[in-house]
């Protein structure tokens, strides 16, 4: 995400009244791990930033012009990113909200709704002249990120308060150990594997998914004979043909995950079935996150 100089960006707030401060120190942006997509705003001063892994936030989602204008706010749960910049060198609330526009629009982002904050329906009081803008960011047909943006022009230097939330239902912690995946595989023949998780419309293997895939690598060390299918499964968000893709690519990064940590390839082997095999219903979020797995099926 890139900012017209000497700017760059952020994303929304909550709370319309900035408190003023007379003095800022600024956070060093090492202690904290800067957001993917929406970087942090250049020569700001960074004067607080807070990460939740899950959360929930009310943010604004929508905007109604017709009939009567209004204002759409939701509680949204996921991964929550909240800064506070303060802008210095003489740049105006307006130039600043320009420039997130720009950057914004520039990853993808649409507008949901800009302006001053006096003029939007619904929305809380804050002192004249502040600024508001609501965006999201879609991918395969669902909101992939949402982002508020309040600015306040009156406490010296103008100031913004940034809130990126990364929507998703939290993941459920399974206790998988490698003598229940061998049982399993022995029983059935064939096991679904919860807790192996990947980035959002990626085939890129989350960090949390280590626990689960260690347990799986350890029962493939401990019984050298065994072959495996590892096979994808997605929801039925997006076209199906996407979703067999992604499907087939998600265990290839699952055996590539294995193989790295020690296993030979020739024991493993991938298949993607896209959206064509759901074990529950995909009307419901609960449903669809049974249906987003990776199974194991006995080969050997």
């Amino acid at each position: 995400m890139r900012f017209s100089k000497p700017f760059a960006a952020a994303a929304s707030a909550l709370t319309l009244c900035l408190a003023a401060a007379p003095a800022y120190a600024q956070m060093d942006p090492a202690s904290f791990k800067e957001h993917p997509v929406v970087k942090h705003y250049p020569g700001a001063l960074i004067d607080s930033h807070d990460e939740k892994e899950f959360d929930a936030t009310d943010l604004v989602v929508g905007y109604k012009p017709t009939p009567k204008p209004a204002i759409v706010r939701k509680e949204v749960e996921g991964r929550v990113y909240k800064t506070f910049y303060i802008h210095q060198g003489g740049v105006s609330a307006l130039q600043v909200m320009r420039n997130y526009e720009t950057a914004l629009k520039a990853e993808g982002f649409t507008m949901v709704v800009s302006g001053k904050v006096a003029a939007l329906p619904s929305m809380e009081t804050a002192r004249d002249g502040a600024l508001f803008g609501a965006f999201t960011l879609e991918r395969g047909g669902q909101p992939a990120l949402y982002v508020n943006i309040l600015i306040d022009p009156n406490v010296g230097e103008p100031v913004s308060r940034v809130v990126v939330v990364e929507p998703e239902q939290m993941k459920q912690v399974y206790a998988v150990d490698a003598s229940k995946l061998y049982a399993g595989l022995t029983a059935d023949g064939r096991i679904a594997v919860y807790g192996v998780n990947f980035e959002t419309a990626k085939a890129v293997v989350s960090a949390d998914s280590e626990p689960v895939l260690t347990q799986v690598r350890d029962m493939l060390t401990a019984h050298p004979e065994l072959k495996l299918k590892i096979e994808g499964h997605t929801d039925n968000v997006g076209a199906s043909a996407a979703n067999l893709t992604l499907s087939q690519q998600r265990a290839a990064a699952v055996k590539a995950w294995l193989v790295k940590a020690g296993i030979s390839q020739d024991r493993l082997t991938t298949a993607g079935h896209g959206d064509s095999q759901p074990v529950a219903a995909n009307d419901t979020e609960d449903g669809r996150s049974k249906n987003r797995r990776v199974e194991l099926v006995r080969a050997g």
